[in-house]
């Protein structure tokens, strides 16, 4: 992808170019995980949280899959702090395709993105295990 590349807004390209929230936590108290899609499948997102109290308090991503994906998690983490379990189970990929500029053609791998976000919500801090 080159800084000019029309395929992609400003926005993915600027992510692109600097990958903010890339990388893991340290495992630790109040940290939780959130994954979602598969490398073979073309897309794959993990995110780790730190929590503090009842608020993301730091987050990270690690991504695999076309630019836009990519670009997403990036954005995601950025938006993530400060969010409450509940603003996790609520949150929706469409955000990001409008904060992104993605294309409908591309609205597929922000599911993903959505799914490693409810995943993480699931893994919350004190959260009963499910029943079902």
């Amino acid at each position: 992808m080159t800084a000019e590349d029309p395929r992609y807004g400003r926005e993915v390209r600027r992510r692109m170019a600097s990958l903010v929230g890339a990388g893991t936590l340290a495992p630790g108290p109040g940290v939780i995980a959130g994954r979602a899609g598969d490398r073979e499948q073309g897309g794959e997102v993990e995110l780790q949280l730190r929590i503090e109290g009842d608020r993301v308090a730091e987050a990270r991503f690690r991504a695999f899959g076309c630019p836009h994906l990519i670009a997403a998690a990036s954005w995601l983490t950025g938006q993530l702090v400060g969010a409450s379990r509940g603003d996790l189970e609520r949150w929706d990929w469409r955000e990001a395709a409008t904060a992104l500029e993605v294309p409908p053609a591309k609205f597929g791998r922000l599911l993903t993105v959505q799914d490693a976000v409810r995943d993480a919500a699931g893994n919350w801090p004190g959260r009963a295990a499910s029943t079902v």
